[in-house]
């Protein structure tokens, strides 16, 4: 039985600024809503490994949402490590309580963790991961929402979410200009950037060597990238083969300095990378970054991060269990408040 999504009264033609009502000052307790995700994977372990270490924290107050749908009962009754209908409910109920706090000012940030699609999809939430979800409750569309990662310095964000690899090229036709315009709002909002230098990759290799290796960057992309300079007249690289871009990315990262910053360098990165799709980066981000990388979903009401990972199912109860994530994300939110105090 498919459980029907209600939607709230529809943002998208009178969306708010993801920042205009989070500027508080950072003087103030930070309160951030935080999700486990799916119950039989590491979110509880990680969250109260997170938990021991922050709350002593006087400007920061920590919410589970999860207290108030009495997880610990099913807990016990959910096998570790596998997919359930139950704990995709429990997901998704949790979800949809944070995303009305969120809308009525409870908290500042959400950080969720990770969740199974296929335990969403056995209690019947067809969705592709919490970012489409939290697009669906809010009355937006898919394409009205960006999944950034965030690493230091680094921004990407990806082109083509969660979808086969083979339904990329059609998706990234449809999208590209929109993850553009999507773009350019988020880092004015989010990171108060106005005037940004982007990089786009190429879907194929060697930026499909004018045709002989792909069509897609004749067919399309070049266009596309080219009407977006001209439009908002900004410096937009690419199509760029995606092994120099990244590999410039990753050499930039490694080689940075406190002495040395990136933007001393000859050839420094962009505000932000656009990766074609889902695999073409974060293998990289995840690999650079570790646990540190942080999922950023710009376009909402409200801000929302994540953990870069996933629900861990092969070490449940093994006690070994990494909360780095949520200690990149808490900090971030830090952050991210500064830059909306100095906005004000």
């Amino acid at each position: 039985m498919l459980i029907s999504i209600p939607k709230m009264a529809n943002l998208s033609n009178n969306k708010r600024s993801v920042v205009t009502n989070r500027t508080r000052s950072v003087k103030n307790k930070l309160r951030i809503a935080y999700t486990l995700g799916d119950l039989a994977g590491i979110g509880e372990e990680i969250f109260f490994k997170f938990q021991k270490q922050y709350q002593a924290r006087e400007d920061l107050e920590i919410s589970l949402l999860d207290n108030n749908f009495a997880y610990e009962d099913l807990t016990k009754k959910l096998k570790p490590g596998q997919c359930s209908a139950a704990a995709g409910e429990h997901s998704y109920k949790v979800l949809e309580s944070a995303n009305k706090k969120l809308n009525d000012g409870d908290y500042d940030y959400l950080v969720t963790g990770p969740v199974a699609k296929e335990s969403l999809w056995r209690g019947g939430i067809q969705c592709s991961g919490q970012t489409e979800l939290l697009a669906q409750l809010n009355g937006l569309s898919r394409e009205d929402i960006e999944m950034f990662f965030v690493l230091d310095q680094i921004k990407v964000v990806l082109a083509t979410r969660h979808v086969p690899i083979t339904h990329v090229p059609e998706l990234l036709e449809q999208r590209l200009t929109k993850v553009i315009s999507n773009s350019l709002l988020a880092l004015k909002n989010i990171w108060s950037i106005n005037k940004p230098k982007l990089a786009v990759a190429a879907l194929n290799p060697h930026a499909g060597e004018n045709g002989i290796i792909g069509l897609e960057e004749n067919d399309f992309m070049n266009q596309m990238i080219q009407e977006a300079r001209d439009l908002y007249k900004l410096e937009i690289e690419g199509p760029s083969p995606a092994d120099s871009l990244f590999a410039r990315m990753a050499q930039n990262y490694l080689r940075e300095t406190e002495e040395n910053p990136i933007s001393s360098f000859p050839n420094p990165n962009p505000d932000l990378y656009i990766a074609a799709y889902h695999d073409q980066v974060l293998p990289l981000i995840k690999g650079l970054g570790g646990l540190r990388a942080i999922n950023l979903t710009a376009g909402l009401p409200f801000i929302r991060l994540s953990v870069d990972h996933g629900t861990g199912f092969d070490i449940v109860g093994k006690g070994i269990a990494n909360p780095q994530g949520l200690f990149a994300c808490t900090d971030y939110c830090f952050e991210l408040a500064q830059l909306a105090a100095q906005k004000g």
